[in-house]
């Protein structure tokens, strides 16, 4: 758990690696496992798009007053991780509380205020802790659709600027670009560009970061392996059926990939800029043994920054839609 000190200075939290890594996550909480240290932040009525989060149950666990059901903030770093041959991003939480209105939407405000003003103006005459006041802090235990069905989602409408966000820097690993994508019912999809962006030596822990647009092919030519760059963006699971539901079951089975979509353009990291504040030795590894010959032939910092200027004149989208 972050003393009191630290909480006050971001910075002594925000690189794990000497690399800025940072993420906030706002939602309720569901499924907690005080043992295993794992727990779920749903954010949406969506079961299978939960998003998953790790944490330390010594150093940095769900504090009492916060169960299942409760609305949930998570202060996390972002960690890459290979499972079964697919890269995967991984939430791991350093400090969890309780959100406040910033992380919650406008709808959700006035409606709790109503819902309250009317608990209370029912239960003005009453003495003691109104049973009425008293049930807005009851959480239903019940089976999912319960406790599902005990939150309304559409007033809920979480702030996404404020409840799911992540800032990381690092270096270009590799990338890999889907262009003249087709969907399954023959229209056409944004293109699709992933990057693996490397915090540390073990290059299996590369963290995945993917854009959608329509023409990601200039920003694709950019972005060259060894470059140093930083992304904002959202934490998001890539749901997919892989299979038909059982006669038992209403539900299909799904595979979930959590990776990070980017909210717009990466930005190249100046040497004054503090968002790398060191330079392990495995980068120049990576320039000597995978560098290009184009990367070889543009080494200087201004001059990788300069290429950037041309990866912001595309316009892309930001969701995995079928193209326009």
């Amino acid at each position: 758990m972050l003393p009191m000190d630290a909480k006050r200075n971001p910075d002594s939290y925000s690189y794990p690696n000497g690399m800025f890594n940072s993420g906030y996550i706002a939602g309720v909480l569901r499924k907690p496992d005080l043992v295993a240290g794992t727990c779920f932040i749903q954010q949406t009525r969506s079961e299978n798009h939960m998003l998953p989060v790790h944490f330390d149950p010594k150093k940095s666990p769900i504090p009492r007053d916060i169960t299942d059901g409760s609305l949930v903030m998570a202060y996390a770093h972002v960690e890459g991780a290979t499972i079964d041959g697919q890269r995967i991003a991984r939430l791991k939480s350093i400090r969890f509380e309780a959100p406040n209105f910033m992380h919650l939407g406008p709808r959700f405000h006035a409606d709790l205020m109503q819902k309250w003003g009317a608990k209370v103006h029912e239960q003005a005459v009453d003495t003691g802790i109104p049973p009425a006041i008293s049930a807005l802090g009851e959480v239903p235990t019940a089976e999912s659709a319960v406790r599902r069905d005990a939150f309304d989602w559409k007033a809920l409408d979480l702030n996404k600027n404020s409840a799911n966000h992540v800032k990381i820097a690092g270096f270009v690993q590799a990338k890999s670009l889907e262009r003249n994508r087709i969907h399954a019912d023959g229209q056409p999809m944004n293109d699709k560009l992933v990057v693996l962006l490397r915090q540390t030596a073990d290059s299996s822990k590369c963290i995945p970061i993917r854009w959608y647009g329509r023409n990601l092919q200039p920003l694709a030519d950019i972005l060259q392996r060894g470059m140093p760059i930083v992304v904002s963006g959202e934490f998001r699971l890539d749901v997919k059926q892989i299979g038909e539901p059982s006669a038992d079951q209403l539900i299909a089975p799904v595979s979930k990939i959590p990776y990070i979509q980017a909210k717009d353009m990466p930005g190249p990291v100046q040497p004054d800029s503090e968002l790398i504040k060191m330079i392990p030795t495995w980068v120049t590894e990576l320039y000597n043994q995978f560098g290009t010959q184009d990367q070889s032939a543009q080494p200087a910092d201004d001059e990788r920054s300069s290429l950037f200027e041309k990866a912001f004149a595309p316009s892309q989208g930001d969701t995995n839609s079928p193209a326009v």
